[in-house]
């Protein structure tokens, strides 16, 4: 009883508990507990694994390292960021009356919630100085999110969507032929979002392992799995970030003369056996046809022969649509929405929840919601965020400490590009997989600056 009470020490809750959040926020699909008047989020297990840990590194861990933590430049912009979005909803609620007080506090708390897991895990790696165990425990993740996306396709497995409000009260739906994968997460967006930060950290292992025997086994039972989900969601976007994540992935590993035959592969691999091919095909076929469209003033004078001929021509084509539906979308509905809230409030926004869940460009939708306040308390996030890791490629520090940070600043980049398209800071699974690992990442290098002097 008392080995077994001595084992329950700050270390292993620490280590253990951020590793139940790296495997259990990409593996449990998003069933809802209970759902939220008024909005379609809704509660679910992983915000009880959260808070617990939470309360414990508040209680526990937080008075040990609080001072340290408040001189800290990143900690600080953070702070500034949730203390701007407190005003934007106080604004919001008596200046601009567009939004409900329960509803803005709370999606204000869920942004909290998905950063808090950065405060844990920097202080895990401060405490334990290693981080081999949690990469590799998201591999691990990864391959049951690997096993359950081929379980909807050929067993019936079901899928837990929140891509609309009846899908997100718990619908068990199923995979049809042709569909895109969502795996244990939300949506196909999602799902590509998460494996943009995973495979250049997964690339960032490969390269640094010494035995072949681990090269074959992350190979086979990650990096392989991963980049098959990315193909089966067919996003877009994903996949070109996905390749600019793993290019300065091998550039910051010194690895540049495997970048373009990665490229040459993976696209390759992309037209040959999947319809991504296609998809890119049809939106280049859309925007030129769209462009073409546009009426130009013709200074030549044909005759009525070569008239009529051009007409029968444009009725026997056959009709290309002038619209990509998620283009469209966003162009006439989801971007002038968070514009006209910018407009309305330039400074604050319109507060939380006042654009609804979805604008497809998380940069407009900080504009929409928090303002230019808020928006640049969060560029200052990401910018203390990126100069913090940049400092470590100045060092000669090599090993797996290298490795992980390349692959997360890989990954980084690969989610700011994501962001023009698709809502990545606020999808739960991963926002709060991303400040996980960016609180690794700078545990990393605060750790080795500390060694160093």
């Amino acid at each position: 009883m008392r080995k077994l009470l001595q084992y329950f020490n700050q270390t292993n809750i620490l280590k253990y508990g951020l590793a139940a959040i790296l495997l259990a926020i990409p593996i449990y699909p998003k069933f809802p507990l209970f759902n939220i008047p008024g909005t379609y989020v809704a509660v679910r297990a992983e915000d009880f694994l959260i808070f617990s840990l939470g309360f414990y590194w508040l209680t526990s861990v937080f008075r040990f390292c609080s001072k340290k933590m408040f001189r800290d430049e990143l900690v600080q912009a953070m702070l500034l960021f949730f203390a701007v979005g407190l005003l934007s909803i106080v604004s919001a609620i008596f200046l601009t009356h567009s939004v409900k007080p329960h509803l803005g506090f709370f999606h204000w708390f869920r942004r909290v919630e998905y950063i808090l897991p950065f405060f844990i895990s920097l202080s895990a790696v401060w405490v334990l100085k290693r981080v081999k165990f949690f990469g590799e425990t998201l591999f691990a993740g990864s391959l049951f999110v690997f096993i359950y996306g081929l379980g909807q396709i050929y067993l019936h497995w079901p899928v837990i969507s929140t891509q609309n409000q009846e899908y997100a009260k718990g619908l068990a739906l199923r995979w049809i032929p042709g569909a895109r994968l969502h795996s244990t997460f939300g949506g196909h967006y999602d799902l590509a979002a998460f494996l943009v930060l995973l495979l250049p950290l997964a690339v960032a292992f490969f390269f640094n392992y010494k035995k072949w025997s681990r090269k074959l086994l992350l190979f086979v039972f990650s990096i392989v799995p991963s980049f098959w989900l990315l193909l089966k969601t067919e996003s877009r976007v994903s996949f070109i970030a996905v390749l600019v994540g793993v290019s300065l992935t091998l550039w910051f590993l010194k690895k540049k003369i495997f970048i373009a035959p990665v490229l040459i592969i993976s696209v390759g691999v992309a037209l040959l056996f999947t319809g991504l091919g296609d998809r890119y095909k049809y939106s280049f076929e859309t925007y030129w046809r769209k462009i073409n469209s546009v009426p130009k003033i013709n200074l030549v004078v044909k005759s009525a022969w070569a008239q009529t001929g051009e007409l029968r021509k444009k009725e026997d084509a056959v009709p290309v649509p002038l619209e990509d539906r998620s283009t469209s979308i966003r162009l006439n509905m989801e971007w002038p929405r968070a514009i006209r809230a910018f407009l309305k409030n330039p400074l604050l926004g319109t507060g939380y929840s006042s654009i609804t869940l979805a604008t497809d460009n998380d940069y407009l939708r900080l504009l929409g919601e928090v303002g230019l306040v808020g928006s640049l308390a969060f560029f200052l996030v990401i910018l203390r965020l990126f100069h913090r890791l940049c400092w470590f490629f100045r060092t000669k520090i090599g090993g797996l400490d290298r490795a992980f940070v390349a692959g997360f600043l890989g990954g980084f980049a690969g989610i700011l590009i994501n962001a023009i398209f698709i809502d990545v800071f606020e999808a739960s699974k991963v926002a709060i997989i991303f400040w996980t690992l960016a609180g690794i990442a700078v545990g990393i290098v605060d750790v080795k600056e500390a060694k160093n002097g």
